[in-house]
């Protein structure tokens, strides 16, 4: 199925980037989340990527990490020390979260850093400058995130929308609506790497993820 141009990309806000939510209900929608992922193949994907490393791995950064639920498997799945990096301060979080603007202000020192499903948050030039800004204190940048495309928005709506609690549900609606293209996402790592380091740009089947993974 061709990528149709009559797919715009929404600017709609998502419920969970709100500060209406309560803690308690956000952690909830964090946990089911991370399960989602887990379904998807999206933390297996991660996982592979970083057991792949040709150099060792020994500390991961996670850009938009919410509670650190994917770090915490990072952590029991490989020998790599962790820590997170939010707009939000995650109350009782297993691991060290430091908060900030990933777009913006200094980032902590690691070898490889990951942002999962948090790239259709950001504008094409924030996502150029976050790039760069990771480019400062890591030797790797692992980018996965959704495909904006009729397939998996069809999916979705049909086969996981029924399993999820309503604000997943919409909000996952809203990030399908949200994402970047491959041909977006590629250009606009391709714009932020000004020529330097090594990019590899991958789709999954039926468009589930996308990945882009840069290399300085």
């Amino acid at each position: 199925m061709a990528f149709l141009g009559s797919l715009p990309r929404s600017a709609d806000a998502e419920i969970l980037d709100s500060n209406e939510v309560a803690e308690e209900e956000r952690a909830r929608a964090y946990q089911q989340l991370h399960r989602t992922h887990q379904w998807l193949g999206n933390t297996s994907a991660i996982l592979r990527l970083l057991r792949r490393d040709p150099l060792p791995v020994r500390r991961v950064l996670d850009i938009g990490c919410g509670h650190g639920l994917l770090l915490q498997q990072i952590r029991r799945d490989t020998t790599a020390d962790v820590i997170g990096f939010d707009l939000r301060a995650a109350p009782g979080a297993m691991l060290p979260i430091v908060t900030g603007n990933a777009v913006s202000d200094p980032l902590p020192r690691a070898d490889v850093a990951l942002a999962v499903c948090m790239a259709h948050h950001l504008s094409e030039d924030e996502v150029v400058r976050m790039i760069r800004n990771v480019s400062r204190s890591c030797r790797r940048f692992i980018l996965l995130d959704l495909v904006r495309h009729p397939l998996p928005l069809l999916l979705f709506r049909t086969f996981v929308c029924p399993l999820l609690d309503p604000i997943n549900a919409q909000d996952g609606v809203t990030s399908l609506q949200r994402a970047y293209t491959p041909q977006e996402l590629r250009a606009i790592a391709e714009r932020a790497r000004e020529g330097h380091g090594k990019l590899r740009h991958s789709v999954s089947p039926l468009y589930i993820r996308q990945v882009v993974d840069i290399s300085w």
